[in-house]
């Protein structure tokens, strides 16, 4: 109770100098209350006035009904006076709290609570200060160049942009209120959506950039990129979900056609390799199979114009062995020991080393096994030992390693020889078909390892430094 009146005296002594309701509403009931009892207390005044000497009955009563209505007249008037306060108290305090809401929601600073002394003079301007904000945000929604499609907690539209108007080639109209499934499952016939949707409503998660095909009336699929935003609200729960579509459909040919061209760019250069890799040695054959033709005397130099044309046509298979490398079919993949398989390729890459002296280095680790085409991946690190055994100098070191890399759990090989440094320019074509520095070479050898990784999911780099380059491999790691 002493809460009651203390918030109750502040209440009234907040209003200094503004007319306001807790004054306007308590004198029109003391007003309403005073006039007809003082009306009356005036006609009876005249009364005893006139029958002052008279003191009969009636004059006493005459008297007695003057007190009484002087009574009357104080007690309604306090009475008057009390309801009026207290019906303006119950009229303000909600409008106040509106008030105090609606500047906190505008973004107003300053202390609200001192400042509210002309209740509906604030509560007016306040309005107007939010109807105002409203449009600006209505502006800036309908001028977005990305669709934006707002649920609340039950999955019912609630807010549409023309950009999704244009989207979903529906009005506004047909989608506001409409229930989540009614809309993914007619309007846009898009499964995806509605899991994302129904997934940040229920559980709270946003979505970025995930894509999704939606249908509308005159057109076939839509690619659209979509990113949701979960509402909250006051109690921490959601309150809805704000999704943000990013039609991907033009972006999505424009990268199928660079795609094409890249694809057509990388034949044409394969085309050039081919042609290169086999014009050479068919120019060979042919002149020895003329000098040959021409009958020359000594049987010797015909050995040795055979000599050359075994091989040349040697030299032709092994680009032709090299491009079905390139274009081999997948097979079964099995459980591999990625160490082992090291060993292997480095043990065959080695038998070619002849009376070269090499420091090798076995550097494994534990770690996990991968899942892949054994002799596809055995090709792929052979062929990466081969290129560093070309590559290293006599008495300089190979070294091999293998580790695991949590982040993404992938099982990292680094293949690494002494040597020449490898420039830039080396660096970014050293995966590209029948791209060699070698005097003999197809150029094939490390394009074909690149495939093979890749295939598997894994990547390929290298770096090079004044100590040692480094091919790096990276495959995911058996689940």
């Amino acid at each position: 109770m002493r809460d009651t009146l203390k918030s109750f005296f502040q209440f009234l002594t907040s209003k200094k100098y503004q007319l306001s309701l807790a004054i306007l509403i308590p004198a029109f009931l003391v007003l309403f209350a005073f006039g007809p009892l003082y009306v009356a207390l005036i006609q009876v005044q005249g009364m005893v006035d006139v029958g002052a000497s008279d003191t009969t009955a009636f004059s006493r009563a005459l008297q007695n009904t003057e007190g009484l209505l002087r009574t009357m007249l104080w007690v309604s008037v306090a009475a008057a006076a009390t309801a009026g306060l207290a019906l303006a108290y119950s009229i303000l305090s909600p409008l106040k709290k509106f008030a105090l809401d609606s500047r906190l929601l505008i973004g107003g600073k300053g202390n609200a609570e001192k400042e509210f002394t002309d209740e509906l003079g604030i509560l007016g301007k306040d309005i107007s200060i939010m109807m105002s904000s409203l449009g600006r945000h209505i502006a800036i929604l309908e001028a977005m160049s990305g669709g934006v499609i707002a649920f609340d907690r039950d999955g019912r539209v609630t807010a549409v942009n023309p950009t999704a108007e244009r989207l979903f080639a529906r009005q506004s109209s047909d989608l506001l209120g409409r229930q989540l499934p009614d809309v993914c499952r007619r309007i846009v016939q898009s499964p995806d959506m509605e899991r994302v949707v129904f997934d940040g409503l229920r559980h709270g998660r946003a979505y970025s950039s995930h894509e999704v095909r939606i249908s509308s009336p005159g057109r076939k699929h839509i690619v659209a990129g979509l990113t949701t935003s979960v509402l909250k609200g006051v109690d921490g729960l959601t309150a809805g979900l704000v999704v943000n579509f990013m039609d991907l459909t033009s972006i999505r040919e424009m990268h199928q056609d660079l795609q094409q061209k890249l694809r057509m760019a990388g034949l044409g250069r394969l085309a050039a390799g081919v042609a290169h890799e086999i014009r050479n040695p068919l120019g060979a054959i042919k002149g020895m199979a003329q000098l040959i033709q021409e009958g020359s005397p000594d049987s010797d130099q015909r050995k040795k114009y055979a000599g050359i044309i075994e091989g040349e046509t040697d030299r032709l298979n092994k680009v032709v062995e090299d491009l079905l490398g390139l274009v081999h079919g997948a097979t079964e993949r099995v459980p591999c020991d990625i160490n082992a398989l090291l060993i292997q390729a480095r043990d065959l890459a080695s038998h070619g080393l002849g009376d070269r002296q090499l420091q090798l280095f076995d550097e494994a680790g534990t770690v996990s096994v991968i899942l892949g085409e054994r002799a596809r991946l055995q090709q792929a690190f052979l062929n990466i030992f081969l290129n560093a055994f070309e590559a290293v100098p006599d008495n300089g070191r190979v070294r091999h390693s293998t580790s695991y890399q949590t982040a993404g759990g992938m099982v990292r090989v680094e293949i690494g020889n002494t040597g020449t440094t490898i420039t830039q320019e080396v660096k970014e074509r050293m995966f590209e078909p029948f791209f060699t520095t070698k005097e003999k070479g197809s150029g094939l050898g490390l394009s074909i390892a690149h495939q093979i990784i890749a295939a598997h999911g894994g990547s390929i780099t290298v770096e090079s430094s004044d100590e040692e380059t480094v091919i790096q491999v990276l495959l995911p790691a058996r689940g």
